[in-house]
């Protein structure tokens, strides 16, 4: 699994939240991120390589596109870079992004509590974000469910810990992230931590594989017995 973050905000540096996630993704060997408003910056015409930038996708499994909302939307790099990149051959006559994930990675200002149906905003976030599921579903994208990182800054360090983990999953995990993925994702990582560890490090990594894969065993066994009880019933 190869994911690429597509980060789209005017202050990348001078964000506390965006930095967070951007230290959090370095551990992960197979996450390559991009700051669109960077690229467009950085180019002396203010135009970038569309076909460069298309060619890259090619090597992704999951797309993320990752923003602070602005005004119900992401900011404007982001429809900016949607337009330039995602022409309609490239999506729609070639199907370039067919079979690939869609994931959304939005941060808000506000409690995600507000964006509900008679709350201070009245609509909930997944209709806000309604268009980037119309593109997924236009490009034969799988569109995965919104990553929300609401209030970072009145977050406690455990919260923030906690942020880190989904986070990490979220970008690497196989998805539907059911128990059962969640921890085949940690049984990896934990195999990835064993590298340069003494040995009675090793052995202890060792000991939480392999409770986790007991668990992951006694998960399918009660998944077989089930199913065939029902079979019995029909």
């Amino acid at each position: 699994m190869k994911t690429l973050i597509l980060i789209s905000h005017p202050k990348f540096e001078d964000s506390g939240t965006q930095q967070f996630l951007k230290t959090s993704f370095y551990s992960l060997d197979d996450v390559k991120y991009q700051v669109i408003d960077e690229l467009y910056s950085s180019s002396e015409s203010g135009q970038i390589d569309v076909d460069k930038e298309q060619a890259a996708m090619t090597d992704f499994d999951r797309i993320v596109f990752q923003f602070p909302m602005y005004w119900y939307s992401s900011p404007a790099s982001l429809k900016q870079f949607m337009d330039d990149v995602f022409t309609r051959n490239y999506v729609v006559a070639n199907r370039s992004l067919k079979t690939k994930e869609l994931g959304i990675v939005v941060t808000l200002g506000d409690s995600e509590a507000d964006f509900q149906a008679g709350g201070k905003e009245q609509f909930t976030i997944s209709e806000l974000l309604r268009p980037f599921q119309a593109f997924a579903n236009k490009s034969g994208m799988t569109y995965l469910k919104p990553f929300v990182v609401n209030q970072f800054g009145y977050k406690d360090p455990t919260e923030k810990e906690q942020l880190l983990v989904a986070y990490l999953q979220y970008l690497s995990a196989e998805m539907p992230l059911s128990l059962e993925n969640r921890e085949q994702w940690l049984v990896a990582r934990l195999q990835a931590t064993k590298e340069g560890k003494a040995d009675d490090q090793v052995q202890a990594i060792d000991l939480v594989i392999n409770s986790l894969e007991d668990q992951q065993a006694t998960v399918e066994s009660l998944k077989q017995d089930v199913k065939m009880i029902r079979d019995q019933e029909e």
